[in-house]
């Protein structure tokens, strides 16, 4: 499915090695970087894992976890320095530099040989090689495949294992979204195979919620969620404060969007959350309404067709109207 040879021939000799994620990692992109930059080290490189912002809270058991740098923590002098000798620099879930957000000076001050990671649709050229398959349902079914292709699947190792399953449930919504093809179960049975514990995966994913974050749903479900029944839309408003009031960590909005999306009669489902003088944007759709198209259009942002985010930096009372407006002028299309 790959040409690996150039990534053979890479990993050939010991390497100092970065694996860079994109901002406000998900279980993917988080799951995946960790896989590979386990597998790496067992093999013999020096690797260090970047996250521009902090990852989600509810994924801090991951193994490999707590060797994430931060990039948010750092001052731009003190990450360059960390990354000034690297070899090689692995771009995992992103192939656009605008989702490094501000970090996306990583990319451009590094001389390293760059290789992308990925399965979102319209990858830029900034990489010496591009590993992407945007039918695959997550980056750790890319990255599960390269390591076959690699001829090196039997030296994939439990915590390898668990990042990778993680990945792939947190990216198709335990196997719900459309997404999720036959060849997802086939790369999901052979990590189960590996020892995996796919109904202990599940219970750190998604039963492991902080009192807070309970609390925090049920208000946004009763106090913050709009419904426009003839445009077949919903969506949630989160304001700044919402995020002091119940005190959320990192990822703790995580898994809103689809009790919008879980309404009857509801096509397109949205949270709008406003943070760090920003409104970000998650969409989620089904059939045939393109949630990346209207990330893409209006909102600087992209993902899949029914799965896709993006950012405003108008207020969060402009950006609700704004995207009232835009809802309204491609309803006949929906």
């Amino acid at each position: 499915m790959y040409d690996i040879s150039i990534l053979k021939e890479q990993l050939a000799s010991p390497k100092q090695i970065a694996v860079v994620m994109h901002a406000r990692p998900d279980g993917d992109a988080l799951g995946t970087s960790l896989a590979l930059a386990l597998f790496l080290r067992e093999q013999g490189h020096s690797v260090h894992v970047i996250a521009p912002t902090a990852y989600p809270t509810f994924l801090s058991w991951l193994p490999g976890v707590d060797t994430v740098i931060v990039a948010a923590h750092y001052t731009q002098e003190a990450l360059l320095a960390q990354i000034k000798t690297i070899d090689l620099l692995f771009c995992v879930d992103f192939s656009a530099a605008s989702r490094l957000d501000e970090w996306a000076y990583i990319l451009k001050q590094s001389d390293a040989f760059k290789v992308i990671i990925d399965h979102h649709i319209e990858p830029e050229n900034f990489a010496n090689l591009l590993l992407w398959d945007p039918k695959a349902a997550a980056s750790a079914e890319v990255l599960f495949q390269i390591f076959e292709a690699l001829g090196q699947k039997e030296k994939v190792t439990l915590p390898v294992a668990t990042c990778l399953y993680t990945g792939i449930v947190t990216d198709t919504n335990s196997f719900k979204n459309p997404n999720t093809r036959s060849i997802t179960h086939r790369i999901a049975a052979d990590l189960i195979a590996y020892g995996v514990d796919p109904f202990k995966v599940q219970r750190l994913i998604y039963d492991n919620k902080s009192l807070n974050r309970l609390h925090f749903f049920s208000f946004a479900v009763s106090q913050r969620l709009v419904v426009l029944p003839a445009l077949h839309v919903a969506y949630f408003v989160i304001q700044k404060d919402d995020y002091k009031r119940y005190d959320l960590k990192s990822g703790d909005t995580e898994g809103l969007v689809d009790y919008a999306l879980s309404l009857k009669g509801i096509s397109l489902a949205a949270v709008l959350k406003e943070k760090d003088e920003m409104v970000y944007l998650s969409l989620r759709s089904v059939g045939d309404i393109p949630a990346n198209l209207i990330a893409k259009k209006y909102f600087s942002g992209g993902g899949h067709k029914n799965a896709a985010g993006g950012v405003s930096h108008l207020s969060l009372t402009e950006t609700v109207d704004q995207f009232e407006k835009i809802l309204q002028d491609l309803h006949l299309n929906f």
